[in-house]
């Protein structure tokens, strides 16, 4: 009896196992026959173009077909069963938008197929002539190695055929595009960005050389005014050394004529331009007040005088002169222009007069000192803040994440030589400490121009526990700073300036992308000046005088030598050195 149950048992078995058999054979017709696949997903191929190799496993002959062969070209169109490779060309995207293409692999005998798609981003039509394509192949290799936020720069489609300052753009507009993730290189008015920080320079045809002479009249800043009982253009900087300085043209002058032809509210905007850079003759007067009203300015003719452009080299340096209050302190003053390493020996010179003059305080100008060399920040830093802070922490660099990962860092200390740029030391910042004025507290004025290298003082010292006083308007915000590299191609020199490093003090402080506030805030662009820089007549410079010599912060209505007026501000043209906080490597 047990072995006719055993039998019967086995019996069963064997009609289960058929039945599944049968079962799994009319799954199987019922499927695709491709089993193994080597891909999980879609697949996104890169814009440029590439070969896919792809496997899988077929239960018998199998066929592949594209949708769109004339880019997703199937190189291996049949095969047998077993293992399976395809392999599928994709071509460059040369169109301006996205497309994607179906694969079909179908196994004889089998109802179903297997559908890969294959999706490719948009792609770049060249519509440049390609002259600059080296330049911007070594652009984008900076861009995606040290740009400050490189990672998106690699998922830009790119057009290497067009000029080198479109390209960059086309980069930094693409990366931007991103969540806004580069937020911080740049100038914004309101949340409108007005400029990159990120910059190439060339004295290839489409822009300047750095370094260049400026060519023109020599004004750095003009005025269009309504005085009420005259239209003109207020005189409101001269370049030392240039055309208009020479002439003995001064701040404050009001100009009334040009060639003859009388300023007015149609053609001042036209006029203030000319007076940059044209040969011209100019009518200019002093002004002054009978009272305290608007329409009561009073010119006075001063003379004609015939400008004629000319060359000249902005110098850093505008003004460096002690000043004696009236209670005897002696404070120096120094009109800094822009940090640059070349004229490093004349800001030690300057530092080495007011040494020698026994200053008690020193007034910063940095009201239109965009920045430039953090060496120079440095070497002023150090000759500010003393032996007493030597070694000290002035600014520290931060890289972008796969640098920082890397282990890259830097730092600018008081009166440390070695520095990223120069590993075997830049000597200026060394020396510096011989001719430190060791103050406790400085005051600088300030205004939206006021920017990197600058602000490197304002946030270093700070992060010293020196006391910064500011007076003005608020900073720019310039938090990040820029490496530079070099290169030569054909006859041209280029200069690359990418983002690549936030700038924060010894304390760890960084966060001022919006500026750092002043303590006495002051406008002087809606003041007319009552006197040169660094003079009692000048609205930010009487704040600042008032200040040491009462020890008493002063209101906003503090300063009463200049007259208020209604101005209507031109562009601010910049130093042709290039602002921001720069490390430049050296060839």
């Amino acid at each position: 009896m047990r072995n006719f149950i055993k039998v019967l048992t086995i019996g069963a078995i064997l009609l289960l196992a058929l039945g599944c058999k049968e079962e799994e054979e009319a799954l199987r017709l019922e499927g695709t026959g491709i089993s193994e696949i080597s891909w999980t997903n879609d697949i996104i191929a890169d814009e440029d173009g590439e070969m896919l190799s792809l496997t899988f496993t077929a239960a018998g002959k199998w066929t592949a077909v594209s949708s769109k062969p004339e880019w997703c070209e199937i190189l291996t169109p049949t095969g047998v069963s077993g293992q399976a490779a395809l392999r599928i060309n994709i071509a460059k995207n040369t169109t301006t938008s996205s497309r994607s293409a179906e694969v079909l692999i179908k196994v004889e005998d089998y109802p179903l197929s297997e559908t890969l798609i294959i999706s490719q981003s948009e792609g770049v039509v060249e519509k440049g002539d390609g002259r600059y394509r080296e330049i911007n192949e070594w652009v984008y290799d900076k861009m995606s190695s040290n740009y400050l936020w490189n990672e998106p720069v690699r998922n830009i489609a790119l057009d290497y055929s067009i000029g080198y300052q479109a390209f960059l753009k086309s980069i930094l507009d693409g990366v931007s595009k991103q969540d806004d993730i580069n937020h911080d290189d740049g100038a914004y008015n309101q949340d409108y960005r007005t400029e990159y920080y990120t910059q190439i320079v060339s004295n290839a045809p489409e822009t300047k050389a750095v370094g260049q002479q400026s060519r023109g009249n020599g004004f750095y800043l003009l005025r269009p005014v309504n005085l009420g009982t005259a239209i003109g253009v207020l005189v409101d900087t001269v370049i030392p050394g240039g055309p208009a300085d020479r002439l003995g043209i001064k701040r404050g002058d009001f100009i009334t004529e040009v060639n003859g032809v009388s300023i007015t509210m149609d053609n001042y905007r036209s006029v203030t331009g000319k007076i940059y850079t044209d040969a011209i003759s100019i009518k200019t007067n002093s002004v002054a007040w009978e009272g305290a009203q608007l329409d009561q300015a009073v010119l006075t003719p001063i003379g004609t005088y015939e400008l004629i452009p000319d060359y000249y080299t902005e110098p850093a340096i505008y003004k460096a002169e002690t000043i004696e209050l009236s209670n005897g302190k002696k404070v120096g003053y120094l009109l800094y222009m822009g940090f640059h390493a070349d004229y490093d020996e004349q800001l030690i010179a300057a530092f080495d007069k007011f040494k020698a003059d026994g200053i008690d305080d020193l007034v910063l100008d940095l009201r239109y000192n965009n920045g430039g060399e953090i060496l120079s920040s440095t070497v002023m830093a150090t000759m500010i803040a003393g032996p007493a802070h030597q070694g000290k922490t002035l600014a520290k660099l931060t890289f972008n994440e796969e640098r920082t990962a890397a282990g890259e860092s830097a730092s600018y200390r008081i009166g440390v030589k070695e520095t990223i740029e120069y590993p075997d030391g830049y000597l200026p910042i060394e020396e510096a400490l011989q001719h430190s004025i060791d103050l406790e507290r400085v005051f600088v004025i300030a205004t939206n121009i006021t920017a990197s290298a600058s602000e490197i003082i304002i946030n270093g010292l700070r992060g010293l526990d020196i006391e910064v006083n500011l007076i003005g308007t608020r900073t720019s915000g310039k938090n990040v700073g820029m490496e530079g590299f070099s290169k030569k191609y054909r006859n041209y020199d280029f200069l690359f300036y990418p983002v690549s490093f936030y700038i924060e003090n010894a304390k760890g402080f960084r966060d001022y992308p919006e500026g750092f506030d002043p303590d006495i805030y002051l406008d002087d662009s809606n003041y007319y000046p009552g006197g040169d820089f660094g003079t009692m007549g000048d609205y930010l410079c009487n704040a600042a005088f008032g200040w040491i010599r009462t020890g008493q912060k002063p209101g906003r209505s503090a300063s009463a030598a200049p007259m208020s007026i209604r101005l209507e501000r031109t562009d601010i043209p910049f130093t042709t050195r290039m602002g921001g906080s720069r490390v430049t490597y050296k060839d």
